[in-house]
């Protein structure tokens, strides 16, 4: 299919969501208030924007009870956010994922906190407290974005400080050990100048019993930010941010679902029985201790009537250690650890122009260097990896499980049952096989292996507006960017050689004498975007666009590869996309249709020959949908909230070249393929007393894979459609300025999982995450 084909099919397609209303349209003067963005550098309503931009002030953030990254996903069509530790999170926009650990890799989804980056995935995450607003762009977004942006971007506007005098406090209790406190206070400095301190603190315990000590799966994050802003004069603004989030969270919950827990099953929703061994980093327990900090400064000078130069500056770092049990087994076959950090800073600067007339644009530079590393110890008892490896390690000698065990009836242990894991064998096959001799396995055998990048990246870009009519509008967009990487890695073992393979190591890929090798690369390609909207009515704004999005080139340790590195091409996608935004008297509704197409799609799996993790190069991807957004007033009393999203997001049949692709007609990871959320904010009863609010909500998605590959494992590595109910009871005073309430999450108390697989089922024990059970309690807070 041709661009402009396909350019006119999803015009075709949007037709009904375009013209429909228009018919209905009341006067233009009935209208109600939009949310005012910034996705194109300049204060925009969210109806002209002509991208499919889902956006939350701080009113719809209360409205919808969005405290979380995984809340906001809900309200989002296309957006899926998925935690298994602040660590370790996901996101997911249209089914492309961001979520790889390593300090090489590149993301999909950027994450931006007032226009820095902080997509790092081990530094992303972060408490949603004290926002302004939040913008989730989707689609490409290249010129707006910049790298990392393949797919979208989720910009966080924090509250800055004004000069006035006001503050707030909340608490709030409830079951499972929830404990909640969150506020702010603004200073008045001076005329123009104000202090700004909020806080917030959110504390839960485990909901997974671990029947080797504590429980996994709880929460205990604390976040503060100091906020500094200033107008010295009517020309120039700044504010000054400092930013900096602990989380200390027990251990993940990787339930195994191979071997049962102790004195229990493998039910992913029942305890577990996780543990390290050996002393392993110094005795530390599961669990995660993570700290990020960071400081940003923003400044906007007025140049002239129609110029304005804006300059973001930011840095930031991160340090955080987890442990986990991968095996997800009360054996002690594998306990790791990660070790990672990571510190970044950027500078750009943005010429804005808007003189009132036709033309508005921007044009800017950006600087970004960026630096981290992520070390990884893993240990293990060397019995039981014989035995889980027992399969591979057969194969790897041309022999079968079955005939080892002959050999070893010939040496005088008849009925040894080799791959048994509940009874492993203490002694070294492969010794047997290359020495002729048997050599005992240690308890305790320890590697460690290292990945660490440096980027430099340059980036211009420039994107304009021009209105051709007072009904149409074209814009254009492009960037150059530019990056100097470096990646390095180290594999090693600790205390000798392995004796299950007498390998150098039995997971890490080795290095040449353990040593650190290094490789550098020069990047550079264009990035661009084309739109145009069409204002149908004063109330109807129709758009379509074009767009290339890119996921920069990757350097990675490649034992395999003679130069002990590999190279993954970037990512291209282009993806074109067709959308309105109509308001009316009774609120609002939004959405698009969309069409992509990628190419050098990456994914990452476990090649049991090697026993190391490789990148494939996936080939080709196709991906269309629909997402659709809406808010109706339903009288003077209540207020409903609905969004929907359909997404079929597959891997091709052949690449470019006619060659067949291994996932061929698989569905991409994170990629359900209809989304549903509804909310009704109503307002039950109002007098001189206060008011009294119910909002209910309720999400709902259908079926999703947690691998690339479907059928992994006879394809168990799914979460089958399921929905959350949640609900709120609130009064408020009559000043409003108080209140307490009432809420659940999870109501019905589904049971659902939020990953599967993981790094159990690289050794063929795949384990399961569950998702978080009803929750319920009891809060309030004041505004003073």
């Amino acid at each position: 299919m041709t661009l402009k084909a396909r350019l006119l099919a999803a015009a075709a397609l949007t037709a009904p969501l375009f013209f429909a209303p228009a018919a209905n349209a009341q006067d233009d003067d009935t209208t109600v208030d939009v949310i005012t963005v910034t996705t194109q550098f300049r204060e925009q309503s969210v109806a002209d924007v002509p991208i499919n931009v889902s956006a939350f002030d701080e009113a719809l953030l209360e409205d919808l009870d969005i405290a979380d990254f995984e809340d906001l996903a809900a309200f989002t069509p296309g957006l899926i956010v998925q935690e298994q530790s602040p660590n370790n999170t996901g996101y997911s926009i249209r089914g492309i994922t961001t979520d790889s650990g390593e300090a090489t890799s590149e993301t999909r989804v950027a994450v931006f906190q007032d226009g820095v980056s902080i997509t790092r995935s081990r530094g992303s995450y972060i408490e949603l407290f004290d926002i302004e607003r939040i913008e989730v762009a989707k689609g490409p977004q290249p010129t707006l974005f910049g790298r990392g942006a393949l797919i979208g971007g989720i910009n966080i506007i924090q509250n800055k400080a004004d000069d006035e005098q006001s503050g707030s406090f909340g608490m709030g209790f409830g079951n499972e050990g929830q404990v909640e406190v969150r506020g702010h206070a603004n200073f008045r400095l001076a005329d123009g100048y104000g202090l700004r301190i909020a806080g917030v603190s959110r504390e839960r315990d485990g909901y997974i019993e671990n029947t080797e000590g504590g429980d996994l799966q709880g929460r205990d994050t604390q976040a503060v930010r100091l906020v500094l802003s200033g107008t010295p004069n009517d020309v120039f603004s700044f504010d000054l941010i400092a930013n900096y989030q602990q989380d200390t969270p027990p251990g993940t919950s990787f339930k195994s679902g191979t071997l049962p827990a102790i004195g229990g099953d493998t039910d992913p929703f029942t305890a577990a029985s996780l543990n390290t061994f050996g002393g392993f980093e110094g005795g530390a327990e599961l669990g995660l201790d993570r700290e990020v900090r960071g400081v940003t400064f923003l400044a906007d000078y007025q140049m002239s009537d129609a110029w304005t130069l804006s300059a973001i500056t930011g840095w930031r770092d991160f340090e955080s250690v987890e442990i986990f049990d991968p095996d997800g087994t009360f054996l002690p076959f594998l306990a790791i650890a990660e070790d990672a950090t990571g510190e970044q800073f950027s500078q750009e600067f943005r010429f804005s122009y808007d003189a009132g007339g036709a033309l508005t644009g921007s044009i800017g530079a950006l600087y970004f260097h960026e630096e981290g590393e992520q070390r990884i110890p893993i240990a293990a008892n060397e019995a039981v990896a014989q035995a889980v490896l027992a399969p591979t390690l057969a194969a790897g000698f041309g022999a079968t499980v079955e005939q080892l065990e002959g050999l070893l009836a010939l040496n005088g242990f008849p009925g040894v049952d080799l791959d048994n894991p509940l009874s492993p064998f203490p002694y070294s096959v492969a010794a047997l096989l290359q020495m002729g001799q048997l050599v005992p396995l240690r308890d305790y055998y320890l590697e460690e292996g290292s990945n660490s990048g440096e980027t430099t990246s340059y980036d211009i870009f420039a994107d304009a507006s021009y209105a051709v009519t007072d009904r149409l509008t074209l814009t254009a967009g492009l960037r150059w960017t530019y990056e100097d990487k470096t990646s390095s890695g180290y594999g090693r073992n600790i205390n000798g050689p392995n004796f299950v393979t007498f390998g150098n190591t039995l997971v890490t890929p080795y290095t040449p004498n353990g040593e650190t090798v290094s490789q550098s690369g020069e990047f550079d390609d264009f990035t661009w975007r084309f739109a145009a909207s069409y204002a149908v009515s004063d109330m109807l704004n129709a758009w379509v666009s074009y767009a290339r999005g890119r996921r920069p080139d990757i350097i990675s340790v490649d034992t395999d590869s003679p130069t002990m590195f590999s190279e993954a091409p970037a990512e291209i996608v282009d993806s074109v996309e067709a959308g309105a935004f109509w308001t009316h008297a009774y609120g609002t509704l939004s959405g698009s249709v969309f069409y992509s197409e990628y190419e050098n799609f990456q994914t990452t799996r476990f090649d049991p020959n090697t026993i190391s993790y490789v990148t494939d190069n996936a080939g080709n991807a196709t991906q269309y949908g629909l997402e659709l957004q809406g808010q109706f007033d339903l009288g003077a009393r209540s207020e409903l909230y609905v969004s929907y999203a359909y997404n079929s997001a597959t891997f091709d049949d052949t690449d470019s070249s006619g060659n067949a692709l291994e996932l061929a007609g698989n569905t991409f990871r994170y990629a359900p393929e209809h989304t549903v959320a509804v909310g009704l904010n109503w307002s039950v009863a109002e007098g001189d007393w206060g008011a009294l609010t119910f909002l209910p909500t309720y999400s709902w998605q259908s079926k999703v894979y947690f691998d690339n590959n479907n059928d992994r494992f006879g394809g168990i590595l799914h979460q089958d459609a399921y929905g959350l109910l949640n609900a709120r009871l609130r009064f408020d005073d009559a000043q409003e300025r108080f209140h307490v309430e009432l809420y659940g999450t999870n109501l019905t108390d589904e049971e659902y999982l939020i990953d599967a697989g993981n790094t159990g089922g690289s050794f063929g024990m795949p384990t399961f995450i569950a998702g978080t059970p009803m929750l319920y309690g009891i809060r309030g807070g004041v505004e003073f």
